[in-house]
């Protein structure tokens, strides 16, 4: 029975791998890959104030409890005034309020593919090549940084270990971090909320108290919802974050959840304060507003304003 599940929901997801093979071949990785089932709702907005606005003509209460599941709602970006606009807890809530949805999204994509690619990348069921979806396993390997066979029982260990999920409050606490809970310049110019390095010239923004010789930028992204998928590529591919995978892979084998507070202790390498950073991802993740957000789930239904069929600032994705 279990068999017959696995392959209904790899037929079920056949049109969102085709789809993504499409957009990888084109190079617009940012084209929405979430379940049809799932419609995200874009919006934009000039204000913090009016952010909240649309918040509540969609309906999207704060925290979400009791049950109430958390619109798909991606936000392009945070408002310019929004490091100064609003009280600090007040900003602090509308930043988690804006990042839950689109880090659920995210979460949601990674889900997917994971289960069709374990599926797969099963010995009786490794699809032939030049199939459409050996194409699409052989390019979710590629993405991943994972080179060799598909017949070799590791790679498919290796892939495995690395599509896999973000805890929402790992990612929440670290971008919370990294912004000044959605303050900094990179994140208002740069859609940037995770602080990542690169170093193609262009592709970033230059740290004001950044050293003579230094030549890093911190990257920008076309959207906030980019950052977060490069911010879960990067923990999911960086040798850096090696011993974070394994930890992680270790609770899946032992089918533990993925608890985003000791997943937290295997990243001192992101930050070059070390321990001092890992507590203080720690400290958020188990302050009221983070914690508050652990069960969280995404809603799957098509979002609508509550007056009208539309919100200031919103558009059907």
């Amino acid at each position: 029975m279990k068999k017959h599940s696995i392959a209904l929901l790899g037929l079920t997801l056949l049109t969102l791998v085709l789809v993504t093979a499409m957009v990888v071949a084109a190079q617009t990785p940012l084209k929405p890959a979430i379940s049809q089932a799932t419609q995200a709702k874009h919006v934009d907005a000039d204000t913090a104030r009016a952010l909240d606005s649309v918040f509540e003509n969609l309906d999207y209460p704060w925290p979400p409890g009791n049950g109430k599941e958390v619109p798909p709602v991606v936000l392009k970006k945070l408002p310019t005034d929004f490091g100064k606009a609003l009280p600090p807890n007040k900003r602090r809530e509308l930043f988690l309020r804006a990042l839950l949805p689109i880090v659920l999204i995210e979460n949601q994509r990674l889900r997917e593919q994971r289960e069709l690619a374990r599926w797969l990348l099963e010995e009786d069921k490794l699809p032939a090549e030049g199939s459409p979806m050996r194409d699409w396993l052989e390019k979710t390997a590629r993405q991943l940084r994972v080179r060799g066979d598909l017949n070799d029982p590791a790679v498919r260990k290796k892939i495995l270990m690395r599509l896999d999920e973000i805890p929402p409050a790992l990612a929440l606490a670290q971008a919370a971090i990294e912004t000044g809970w959605g303050s900094s310049r990179f994140a208002l110019e740069g859609n940037s909320l995770f602080g990542q390095w690169t170093f193609t010239k262009g592709d970033g923004l230059a740290p004001n108290q950044r050293d003579a010789d230094a030549t890093h930028l911190v990257a920008s992204f076309p959207d906030l919802r980019a950052s977060v998928r490069a911010y879960m590529r990067n923990l999911n591919t960086s040798n850096a974050y090696h011993e974070f995978r394994t930890y992680r892979a270790k609770a899946r084998a032992t089918g533990q959840p993925l608890r985003a507070y000791e997943l937290a202790s295997h990243l001192h390498r992101y930050s070059a304060r070390g321990e001092n950073y890992i507590a203080e991802i720690q400290r958020i993740i188990r302050s009221p507003s983070i914690a508050a957000l652990a069960k969280a789930s995404l809603g799957s239904h098509t979002l609508a304003a509550k007056a009208d069929d539309t919100a200031p600032g919103a558009s059907d994705g």
